[in-house]
């Protein structure tokens, strides 16, 4: 994108969320009957490797197009990483320090990695309220029996690829589309989480075909805190070609996600939402994959909506977080946030406030950090003092 109309942007959705007290923001002045939405989580996506956060490869053409056909939000975090722990945040609006998946003291083990029984996630809440719910998840963490299918009428956790899933979410979407109800969809994928094997086709469109190490989680997890000790520049630069190779071949599957949900109807009167539960690091501060930190690489995420009543080309400054993804769901339903959700609507923002907007993230009970526009500050872990940072953003 040009700078000049990136600028141009950020003026126009700074105007708009000004006038927020007497518009709502101008997002979604009336939407009756509500619009079907559709929730994509691609696991391990990090912001900084789409061309639309300023990366120079080609690896999301049609991410960008969505982008600049509605609102990218240049500085969105999770509040915390790791599959299951980042979903359960990103579906039921509360910090893991609330719902306490992924910390041990919940039962340590794969239990301490289950959705409690007490917890509401906003599927639930629209089954309950008459909507079609629908749920395509690529297994792993995100299986059943962690409990991400709750609330979904119509679930699968057997997707083992990004083509796989688009292709069963398509089908459970045309199922559901008869009962004329509106429809919520969830669908996430493992692509470009390790191992990072793309296609044939894609495995060398960046310049690197094979690494001298296996991109592999068996071969990258026993290094990952000391990958500096074990590796060259070239081999980080090797996976990290891998990696945006699996990056385009989901955006190109996308675009042919889009394509058949369209022929079907599904995005006739629709809301699309386009995130990841964490990024990946790639030698940035060391390491590899998704260790213990709170490094951006592993925290800022795309946040991208686009949609029916949704402005186009809008690049929102404020500091957001996948907190706000139920309450922004449920706004887009007519129905409010539950009075325990931390999040808030992303459609109705005020302007960006440097004085007063931060986000808090933190790793289980080990590593806790807060940011703001300006200052990044690490709390515990291996450091013996905390670590604060000058930031932009």
């Amino acid at each position: 994108m040009d700078p000049m109309d990136d600028s141009r942007h950020r003026v126009v959705a700074t105007a708009l969320c000004v006038l927020a007290p007497l518009i709502g923001c101008g997002v979604l002045d009336s939407l009756d009957p509500p619009p079907n939405i559709l929730l994509i989580s691609i696991d391990a996506l990090r912001a900084d490797h789409l061309g639309c956060y300023g990366y120079g490869r080609a690896t999301s053409p049609f991410l960008d197009e969505r982008a600049a056909a509605g609102i990218r939000y240049a500085n969105a975090f999770v509040n915390t990483h790791g599959t299951p722990p980042s979903h359960a945040t990103m579906l039921s609006s509360l910090f893991q320090e609330s719902h306490r998946v992924g910390i041990a003291d919940s039962g340590g083990g794969e239990a301490s990695l289950k959705v409690p029984n007490g917890l509401e996630l906003v599927q639930e809440i629209l089954l309950r309220e008459g909507w079609a719910t629908v749920g395509v998840t690529g297994g792993g963490f995100m299986e059943e029996r962690f409990g991400f299918a709750r609330g979904f009428a119509s679930f699968t956790d057997r997707a083992r690829n990004a083509e796989q899933g688009a292709n069963m979410l398509v089908e459970a979407v045309a199922q559901a589309i008869p009962s004329g109800r509106p429809m919520f969809a969830f669908y996430h994928t493992y692509e470009v989480h390790t191992p990072y094997l793309p296609p044939t086709g894609y495995r060398g469109l960046f310049g690197h075909g094979d690494c001298a190490i296996k991109p592999t989680a068996d071969a990258l997890v026993p290094i990952q805190a000391t990958a500096f000790e074990h590796l060259t520049q070239d081999d980080f630069d090797c996976l990290a070609a891998l990696y945006d190779a699996e990056i385009r071949y989901t955006d190109d599957t996308l675009r042919g996600l889009f394509d058949r949900l369209a022929s079907i109807g599904f995005l006739d009167h629709a809301v699309v939402i386009v995130t990841a539960d964490h990024g990946e690091e790639f030698g940035d501060h060391g390491g590899l994959l998704h260790r213990g930190s709170l490094f951006d690489e592993l925290l800022r995420v795309p946040l991208i909506v686009w949609g029916s009543s949704v402005p186009r080309g809008i690049v929102a400054d404020n500091l957001v977080s996948t907190l706000d993804l139920a309450p922004t769901i449920l706004a887009l339903a007519g129905l409010p946030p539950t009075p325990i959700m931390a999040g808030s609507d992303l459609l109705s923002l005020p302007a960006p406030d440097p004085s007063t907007e931060r986000v808090f993230a933190q790793y289980g009970s080990q590593l806790y950090g807060i940011r703001t526009h300006r200052w990044k500050l690490i709390v515990g872990g291996q450091w013996s003092n905390p670590m604060l940072f000058g930031v932009e953003g």
